[in-house]
């Protein structure tokens, strides 16, 4: 019973996670579009062997490293000039 909660919440937060980008991406409107799919997509993963589903959704877990780490490196210069500040400024840090 505990992993069905389990797997129900992840579902649940997973799917918010998502409308929020796709939101932020592509504006309030597809919202819904994203819904319907993601709710087919939850149908057809029903009926897959439970392999292909880990196996998937472990590489797609994986593939969303790649734009943070590509964020990551963009940023790391500001990164490096808000530390730098920061600790000019001891005294601010507490």
């Amino acid at each position: 019973m505990g992993i069905a909660v389990f797997a129900y919440s992840t579902m649940i937060g997973w799917a918010y996670y998502g409308e929020e980008c796709i939101e932020y991406l592509f504006g309030i409107k597809a919202r819904t579009p994203y819904r319907y799919i993601f709710c087919l997509v939850i149908a057809l993963g029903a009926f897959q062997k439970v392999g292909f589903v880990w196996d998937f959704s472990d590489t797609m877990n994986g593939a969303m490293a790649i734009p943070n780490l590509i964020g990551l490196l963009g940023l790391s210069g500001v990164v490096v000039q808000v530390t730098r500040d920061a600790l000019k400024q001891p005294d601010k840090l507490s």
